[in-house]
């Protein structure tokens, strides 16, 4: 479970401009990836900076599921430097290796001592992130997740948590893909918890389902629309506060196949979540069937409505669809739930 923390969020077009106040004073280092999106965030953060006369210096390269080399790289180049704050440009991979980083500058051992539970954190440089992906909720986090010895490593540590988190739409302009990925992964978060939600907390869960579809509607018809984007970023926020144990595994199990087969979370999760609500509707129908009127209206098919929703969204609705080719040995290793193995099973077909 993840622990929430309460980071100042910035949300809206522009809300990129303030970001000068709030570093104001500090040297910092800008932790991004290399993609087209990433590299155009960095050009403008770096202008925004250096016309207010903020220094700062550069980490890049920082790749998906960060390793601890790429920690340890920016902790050498952060010492070397003497930056004082760190601060994440993109998605939720530069916001766990700028947390590693954080939390190593100050310490003399091996951060890897932390994940392997010889050492605790201690004091940690501030970190703060400028995000263009609305579905991974990491701001709103204390979690560290990096790949060791090919396996992620999850702790949770509250002095890494974000200071400020910008959420500014206009940095968010994807292309169709990325965007629908990150509006489905919203929309199963909120269902998965409306699964087990009772009054009032399901109302909760509904209203930011028919965000994130309102959001999906308008960003078919106008990918640029400023106003859906903000919108999406505000429904992930509402999602990733939403009381959710996950119960059935399913959103960790698409998890675990997005980092082992490379895939972006929301394709893991549009290739699995059919086959997950055809199970749902052997043991538990009625829950489906309230959740389908509450979001869709009365008469309503959530299989039906499903299907619908991932054609004209585009995205794949089983495993082949997704351009995987798995055995059945391989999908079984994923899990040692008979039950999410069944649903992996089922996905493959």
């Amino acid at each position: 479970m993840k622990h929430q923390s309460t980071p100042q969020i910035l949300l809206g077009p522009d809300s990129l401009q303030q970001l000068p106040a709030l570093l104001e004073g500090h040297k910092v280092l800008l932790v991004h990836a290399h993609r087209p999106v990433e590299d155009g965030l960095l050009e403008q953060v770096r202008v925004l900076l250096t016309s207010h006369h903020i220094q700062h210096e550069n980490l890049g390269q920082i790749l998906p599921n960060p390793k601890y080399r790429s920690v340890k790289r920016g902790i050498r180049h952060c010492r070397r430097t003497d930056c004082d704050f760190i601060l994440s440009l993109g998605g939720g991979s530069t916001l766990q290796c700028a947390r590693g980083i954080a939390l190593g500058v100050r310490f003399k051992g091996d951060i890897r001592s932390f994940w392997t539970g010889k050492s605790r954190p201690g004091k940690a440089l501030p970190v703060a992130c400028v995000l263009t992906n609305p579905a991974t909720g990491d701001e709103l986090t204390d979690a560290c997740t990096l790949v060791l010895k090919g396996k992620q490593r999850t702790i949770h540590a509250p002095q890494a948590a974000c200071r400020f988190a910008i959420l500014d739409p206009r940095l968010s302009i994807l292309p169709w893909y990325p965007t629908m990925n990150q509006g489905f992964a919203l929309y199963v978060r909120a269902f998965a918890a409306a699964l087990s939600s009772r009054e009032p907390d399901l109302t909760a869960c509904v209203d930011v389902m028919k965000r994130v579809l309102e959001c999906i509607r308008s960003l078919s018809t106008d990918l640029s629309d400023l106003e859906a984007r903000s919108a999406l970023f505000e429904a992930g926020v509402l999602s990733h506060k939403l009381k959710s144990t996950d119960p059935t595994g399913f959103i960790q199990l698409a998890q675990d196949l997005a980092f082992a087969c490379s895939l972006p979370e929301g394709t893991a999760l549009s290739s699995l979540f059919p086959a997950w609500l055809h199970s749902l509707a052997r043991t538990d129908n009625e829950r489906l069937e309230t959740i389908a009127r509450l979001v869709y209206g009365n008469g309503t098919d959530l299989l039906t409505q499903t299907s619908q929703l991932l054609g004209d969204m585009k995205l794949a609705g089983s495993l082949p669809e997704a351009g995987l080719s798995l055995s059945r040995k391989e999908l079984k290793s994923f899990t040692d739930s008979r039950y999410l193995q069944k649903i992996l099973l089922a996905a493959n077909k």
